[in-house]
């Protein structure tokens, strides 16, 4: 094996490793509820909530997950049942105020839903309970009656306890459900005859992750990592991947340079596609997408990279008998590659929300690739019929001399 294949494999190999520590998990931090100076929040069988003024299902919340919010003396705890019904108890030092938790895709108050309560009048326990779709981050844009929430069969319920408020109700949430982010705010005043809330005066976000118990306390920003993941996935799997394949069949004139300009572009497609895996791997452990098509087509299209890299290290002489065999593997895995990383790649565009100048950017580079390949294979196909056959055996597109 020459000097080239072996370089190969070295960075092959130190690039697996780099990639092996970075997708390690990491474990979670065993810390105090109350201490918001710390990230993470495992809290087993553990409640400060008293909920004891509450009427069941509300009332026994000693096996929720719960944590203080820093602000007037507020709590929230969650509970989910094996239904996917999930139980929320929210208290706090009332001040004539509304309070409300959302429910976030990503974390980000924008386009998450709500449930908003307020009381009517002072030392009154007549409350106001109503759903609010976030439309932007200031109040008078929470549109009220609007949402996707889904409340349980518990009705919701608003209860002001000496100084304490609290508001309770249920959610239905899809199967499955694991780790949820989760939105809380308040604000002083109560809404007019309209139910606009007033400007918020609190607001924090969290995530829950109900299969360890654990709070994961404070925003965390993912929009650069999302949009880091689309375009190393964009410029590995869908420039450099499909670039090696039509500088293998277009420029086989060119011998050998078509070969080197080949492996090199391909194999510089699989690693900026495996760091397109890694931080897609980072992105899900942050907030437990649930995109289920677009990861399995991702680790397959990984594999198949990693089949093509296996092939190329070793790949028999020409005068072998499995060399045609190896054609014929090389050739059709390549193919499935090149088909499936731009349907993945759109996949993970439009069910994640991957912006609009990106998604214009890749469907831009996506119909010009469709377009040079179609007027390229015609081209082909036109220097083939006008040059005399030499032999009726035709040559697979990734066979290597």
């Amino acid at each position: 094996m020459g000097n080239y294949s072996k370089y190969f494999i070295a960075m092959f190999y130190v690039f697996i490793k780099m990639m092996i520590l970075l997708l390690e998990p990491k474990k979670n931090q065993m810390v105090n509820a109350a201490d918001m100076n710390n990230t993470t929040v495992v809290v087993p069988h553990f409640c400060a909530t008293d909920s004891t003024p509450l009427h069941e299902p509300y009332k026994d919340i000693r096996k929720f997950i719960c944590s203080s919010l820093d602000w007037h003396g507020y709590s929230i705890a969650f509970w989910k049942d094996e239904h996917d019904v999930v139980t929320i108890v929210l208290s706090g030092m009332y001040e004539m105020n509304w309070i409300g938790v959302g429910v976030s895709r990503d974390g980000k108050m924008v386009g998450a839903s709500a449930v908003v309560g307020w009381l009517r009048g002072k030392d009154s326990n007549s409350s106001v309970i109503k759903k609010y779709f976030l439309e932007g981050q200031s109040s008078d844009q929470f549109v009220p009656d609007k949402g996707d929430l889904e409340f349980g069969k518990a009705a919701p319920t608003m209860l002001l306890q000496d100084t304490t408020i609290y508001l309770a109700f249920q959610l239905q949430f899809a199967n499955g459900i694991t780790r949820q982010p989760f939105i809380f705010a308040a604000g002083i005043g109560k809404p007019g005859d309209n139910n606009i809330l007033p400007k918020y005066a609190f607001n924090t976000s969290m995530t829950v992750d109900f299969s360890k118990g654990t709070f994961t306390l404070g925003y965390v920003d993912i929009s650069k990592v999302k949009l880091s993941h689309g375009i190393l996935a964009i410029v590995g799997w869908g420039i450099f991947i499909p670039l090696g394949v039509a500088l293998a069949r277009y420029l086989r004139d060119l011998e050998p340079l078509w070969y080197y300009l080949h492996s090199s572009v391909q194999f510089v497609g699989f690693f900026v596609g495996l760091a397109a895996v890694a931080v897609g791997k980072s992105l899900y452990d942050r907030i437990d997408a649930d995109f289920l098509y677009h990861r399995a087509i991702g680790y397959t299209v990984l594999s198949l990279s990693v089949l093509e890299v296996c092939q190329f290290v070793m790949r028999p002489s020409s005068s072998s008998n499995v060399r045609y065999y190896w054609n014929l593997a090389h050739y059709w895995v390549g193919r499935i590659t090149i088909l499936l990383g731009p349907v993945n790649i759109l996949i993970g565009l439009y069910c994640g929300n991957g912006g609009e100048k990106l998604k214009i950017t890749y469907l831009c580079v996506l119909v010009f690739f469709v377009v040079a390949a179609l007027l390229l294979e015609i081209r082909l196909l036109m220097k083939r019929k006008r040059e005399a056959p030499t032999n009726l055996t035709k040559t697979p597109v990734f066979q290597v001399d």
